[in-house]
């Protein structure tokens, strides 16, 4: 093969090579278009879930049922019902809990380790996906009954304890069927949803936690 043949192979060769990496991005940027316009409008989510933790150490899973609320753009209250009994706020003001034994408003830099995750998953249970792309990779493993978005983080302050997180809508598009939550760790929380309401009225006061 002459030099000129073998830059146009090398040349064919890299272009075929990178078609995919190309037309991965067009999906999720078409992903990401049809979900935004599916949440257009989109005021409020209420629905009952089912989280399961697996502690990855010790092979062993904690399970817990509750309610998720979401008032967009910036607020998610989230109440396990008992035996854990504990409700968690997340808003502008930061991160709060409160127990029957207390409360604490613990502010926008006390949620731990989590803290820098915190905001990225009331974007992916329904907030405007596309402020994830700075700050992760996203593919879709899958497009059937809905779509399932995966978040590999990039961002150094999320990559060092999470190691991927996932969300499965439902055909509507605006809804969310499971969140997945995978540590660097080895832990592992699967959330799965019952029936997600929309533009639901919420009381107000539901949503700022107890002063404590």
């Amino acid at each position: 093969m002459d030099r000129r043949g073998f830059l146009l192979g090398a040349a064919a060769f890299g272009c075929a090579i990178a078609l995919p990496d190309a037309a991965m991005a067009d999906e999720v940027s078409d992903v990401l278009g049809e979900i935004t316009k599916a949440r257009a409008g989109l005021k409020t989510l209420v629905g009952p879930f089912v989280q399961e933790r697996t502690i990855g150490l010790l092979s062993t899973a904690v399970k817990s049922s509750g309610q998720m609320t979401m008032v967009r753009p910036d607020r998610l209250r989230w109440e396990l019902s008992p035996p854990d009994a504990i409700t968690y706020w997340v808003g502008p003001e930061g991160f709060a809990f409160a127990t029957p034994r207390g409360a604490a408003n613990v502010g926008k830099g006390g949620a731990g380790r989590f803290g820098a995750v915190l905001g990225d998953l009331m974007i992916l249970l329904g907030g405007d996906l596309e402020k994830l792309r700075g700050r992760y990779d996203l593919s879709i493993p899958s497009r059937k009954d809905g779509v399932t978005l995966r978040a590999i983080p990039r961002a150094e302050d999320v990559k060092k304890h999470v190691k991927r997180l996932e969300m499965r809508s439902g055909p509507e598009l605006w809804t969310v069927n499971e969140v997945t939550i995978e540590e660097q760790s080895g832990d592992m929380s699967v959330i799965k949803f019952g029936k997600v309401s929309r533009d639901v009225p919420v009381d107000a006061s539901k949503m700022s936690p107890p002063k404590g």
